[in-house]
């Protein structure tokens, strides 16, 4: 096993003089997501302590991108995960923003429409329920014909936050939600889930399994005739002792986030300044690998 997982090249995305938004900062990085043009990207950015996030945007322009600037509905609440429909009409996200009937504000899934064109979104609105509830939901992730995944600490799952997902009625509202089940549930924490656009696969997060690395490693499921097949660890050093998330597959590429140190540690004063404000110190990197590449090693395992 070891022999194969080697063979698998891990790129962060750290940035150059050319590309400044490509995409690490130094700060946490949580996540990223791309337009279905390929000219947008987003990525959540959080304070430390998780005291506030926004989702910042970078456009790219004759091949270069731009500097991140923070999205025009963002930075006034806690703002996470952005995830684009896979026709591009939607921008989907998670918030802590307040609710329109006046209730405590919990971690909902809103979603913006989006116009590709001119790269403009409309005014965010809350999903309601059956999706949003009294309890916390998160990441979202969405199929070709318009169904939900999302993760969730509600009340009847398996474990302590576990996978479901939203399916829409003829008027593109959600209408029934339903648990995602086991294997892929289980009594153990389920986070922040990417579905193949055609669900051939959901690659997940998950903490506290017999088979985990580390503090929270990714899962890849398969689809078969209709069902999720049990989890697959996927291999280091994709997985690592630390905490290993936000999965999301873009163009043949699978982006991953991970707060795995650098191997250069400061020794002065000096360095521990550049250290802690470079990606690499150990808060949250955006990291890319070939999906084929990654699914070849999975089929040799």
């Amino acid at each position: 096993m070891r022999k194969a997982t080697a063979l698998i090249l891990i790129l962060p995305l750290f940035g150059t003089a050319k590309e400044p938004a490509w995409f690490n900062t130094g700060m946490n990085n949580r996540d990223i997501a791309f337009s279905p043009s390929g000219d947008v990207m987003l990525t959540t950015i959080m304070a430390p302590k998780n005291l506030h996030s926004l989702i910042a945007m970078s456009v790219k322009t004759n091949g270069d991108w731009s500097p991140l600037e923070v999205v025009p509905f963002s930075g006034q609440y806690p703002d996470i995960e952005p995830a684009f429909s896979p026709d591009g009409s939607y921008l989907y996200f998670a918030s802590k923003r307040p609710v329109p009937d006046g209730e405590e504000a919990s971690w909902d899934i809103w979603r913006a429409t989006y116009d590709q064109e001119n790269n403009t979104f409309g005014e965010p609105k809350n999903l309601g329920a059956p999706v949003n509830s009294s309890g916390n939901e998160f990441y979202p992730s969405l199929t070709r014909d318009g169904v939900l995944y999302f993760t969730a600490t509600r009340e009847g799952g398996l474990g302590k936050e576990d996978l479901y997902r939203a399916t829409p009625n003829d008027t593109g509202h959600f209408s029934s939600v339903e648990n995602v089940g086991a294997p892929v549930n289980s009594e153990a924490y389920e986070f922040n889930a990417f579905i193949d656009p055609d669900e051939n696969y959901l690659i997940f997060g998950s903490q506290g399994r017999a088979s985990d690395i580390g503090g929270g490693d990714l899962y890849i499921s398969f689809n078969s005739n209709g069902e999720f097949q049990a989890p697959v660890l996927l291999p280091a050093p994709i997985n690592t002792p630390k905490l290993d998330y936000c999965p999301t597959v873009y163009d043949g590429r699978f982006y991953f986030t991970s707060e795995q140190p650098g191997t250069n540690l400061p020794k002065s004063m000096t360095s521990m300044s550049d250290w802690y404000t470079s990606p690499g110190n150990g808060l949250g990197d955006i990291y890319s690998v070939h999906l084929d590449q990654l699914l070849k090693q999975l089929s040799a395992l």
